[in-house]
């Protein structure tokens, strides 16, 4: 396992840093919002005129460098403006951010990525999938990805950029998979009168939230798995 391990790290060769980055940064970065996450989210509250501005300014800066997940904001921006205002401010952020982080990520991986993935079946037939000059099928593929559980945003962006994806399917898949989790997410913030996620009072409001965000977006996660499975084999028949 660790020589398969090492010999991926080989083929992404300058890509590897980068990767890592999108992987690892969001996790650090949320850690650190929770420790301000209670004044941050009062004053967008207080002030949420201005607040939505910077909230997606912030939104757009932090998780287009990929520097935050999108979970996190998405119970802030519930709580701040509610689910409504709240839901459209982290869709526009969502979509802005996954433009920008797109451009980036286009920049700095060229065109060595899509040589790493010819060795391997499975991404192959996934890649061949984006590029195809059917622009839905190439949607969906985007989709599904989106709405799997174990795919990061921040990462998927960069492997998406870096399979130069095209552009308005990358787009529009963002915003059509991303909705479900980021719906769940600021429903779960309008729903809490203080934004103290250890707040005794509230906790069975969250733990109820959480649990049916978990089984909602698990059986989406296996309905996109199982349709992305189709898709990859059915791309890899009509190569072979």
């Amino acid at each position: 396992m660790l020589g398969k391990l090492r010999k991926n790290i080989r083929d992404l060769g300058y890509l590897t840093p980068v990767a890592l980055v999108c992987t690892f940064m969001p996790i650090v970065g949320s850690t650190l919002l929770l420790m301000f996450i209670m004044p941050i989210g009062h004053w967008l509250r207080d002030n949420w005129e201005i607040g939505i501005l910077v909230f997606l300014a912030g939104t757009l800066f932090f998780c287009g460098l990929a520097l935050l997940p999108t979970n996190i904001i998405g119970i802030v921006s519930g709580w701040a403006f509610g689910f409504e205002v709240g839901l459209l401010v982290l869709m526009c952020g969502v979509i802005g951010s996954s433009f920008i982080s797109f451009v980036i990520n286009s920049r700095i991986s060229g065109g060595h990525f899509p040589k790493v993935i010819e060795k391997y079946p499975r991404s192959t037939a996934i890649y061949k999938a984006l590029l195809k000059e059917d622009l839905k099928k190439t949607t969906m593929i985007i989709i599904l990805l989106r709405m799997s559980v174990i795919m990061p945003f921040a990462l998927t962006n960069f492997l998406m950029a870096a399979s130069r994806a095209p552009i308005r399917a990358f787009l529009i898949g963002t915003a059509v998979g991303m909705l479900p989790r980021s719906a769940a997410m600021v429903f779960i913030g309008s729903g809490l009168s203080e934004l103290d996620l250890a707040n005794g009072s509230e906790t069975y409001l969250y733990l109820f939230g959480l649990v049916a965000t978990i089984v909602s977006v698990a059986v989406i996660a296996v309905i996109s798995r199982k349709a992305l499975e189709r898709l990859t084999r059915e791309e890899a028949s009509a190569e072979a």
